[in-house]
């Protein structure tokens, strides 16, 4: 089995830290997101991988490199984004698909059985097999009316409140035939949903898989908490492991994920809902809560952070207090004694030496 991976886009809805860093190597639970999508396929014995890359291709490169564990990892540059049927019509320049491939939202995280689904797709014969989730607010996506055979029979791409189909969404996650190559135009921007899926439902040959359990599309900075705080919970409680580090008279209110070579001061409290990534730093007498910090971040003695996402390589310094749903983009130092108020935006590679007022973007 093959796969082609959607990481193309510029992720404007989690600006400013895409500026410096793409969506896929965001931590999630103190793993790029990337490496979850590449742990599932893996699961799923795909032994080659294609990344529809544009936007800081090369950092992903960097990171992923050519082989992951047993899977060979290809690239195919986008000079400008193609949607979500162009690069699959570009990759196919890149690697042989002659037989069903998987293709995959890059920001997709999800608790899917993928044999199942491909028994499925065997057993519709369909040309297009999408993985189906049920939610409230179907607007967002791509709603989709299902028949007693599997088979969707009408598809609606980001349907308008009152107009939805259903509340079974697009997942993001596609068992796909070559015969589909034919049917995109080539050198062009194509949406699958808009113009590939609707044809196919008329043939009644796109089928719909549905399935339960967890289902994230990290879209924005409120996905991108949700999903890690949502996984989070799931580690009994407490994702803290034995750390050299971690003073002994630290109050601990988990869950909390600690990343590799911590340094947790005396008399700090961390959590709840608390995610640090490596090489983080959190000084004596700090409160961390309800936050999620990248690698190499340093809260200063006494400060307090709640509410945030400060992105790798943020310095904070003492008596700082920055408040609830601020993000602060990577490379930004705050010197000590600043006052950041709620929903404050700073860009990279800012130095903060006054206080803040609320709602601030600092650009």
């Amino acid at each position: 089995m093959k796969a082609l991976v959607l990481a193309g886009g510029y992720a404007t809805r989690l600006r400013p830290i895409t500026y410096v860093i793409p969506k896929l190597l965001f931590p999630l639970v103190g793993r790029p997101i990337i490496y979850w999508t590449l742990d599932k396929l893996e699961g799923f014995q795909v032994n080659e991988v294609v990344f529809a890359v544009n936007y800081l291709a090369n950092s992903l490169r960097a990171t992923v490199g050519d082989r992951y564990h047993g899977v060979r990892v290809r690239y195919s540059l986008e000079d400008s984004p193609l949607g979500t049927g162009g690069p699959i019509k570009l990759a196919a320049q890149t690697i042989r698909l002659d037989d069903p491939f998987i293709v995959m939202n890059g920001d997709i995280i999800a608790d899917i059985d993928l044999e199942r689904m491909l028994m499925h797709h065997q057993q519709t014969e369909a040309l297009v097999t999408d993985a189906l989730y049920e939610v409230k607010d179907p607007s967002r996506f791509g709603s989709a009316q299902l028949d007693e055979t599997g088979r969707i029979t009408r598809f609606i791409e980001k349907p308008s409140r009152g107009q939805a189909l259903s509340y079974l969404v697009n997942a993001g996650i596609y068992l796909i035939e070559p015969e589909v190559l034919k049917m995109i135009p080539s050198k062009r921007r194509v949406s699958l949903e808009r113009e590939i899926f609707p044809i196919l439902a008329k043939e009644r040959k796109l089928a719909g898989f549905r399935f339960s359990g967890h289902w994230f599309d990290i879209g924005s900075i409120a996905d991108y908490r949700e999903a890690n705080f949502a996984l989070l919970e799931k580690c009994n409680e407490n994702c803290l492991r034995p750390h050299r580090h971690v003073a002994r008279n630290v109050i601990v209110e988990p869950p909390v994920y600690l990343g590799k070579r911590v340094v947790i001061e005396a008399n700090a409290t961390i959590g709840p809902r608390f995610l640090l990534g490596n090489n983080g730093t959190v000084k004596r007498l700090a409160r961390v809560s309800e936050s999620i910090l990248f690698d190499d971040v340093t809260v200063g003695e006494r400060s307090q952070v709640s509410g945030c996402v400060i992105g790798s390589k943020v310095n904070i310094g003492r008596d700082v207090k920055i408040g609830s749903g601020s993000i602060i983009s990577p490379n930004v130092q705050i010197s000590d004694n600043v006052r950041i108020g709620k929903n404050t935006i700073i860009h990279p590679y800012k130095e903060i030496n006054v206080n803040v007022e609320s709602g601030a973007n600092i650009m």
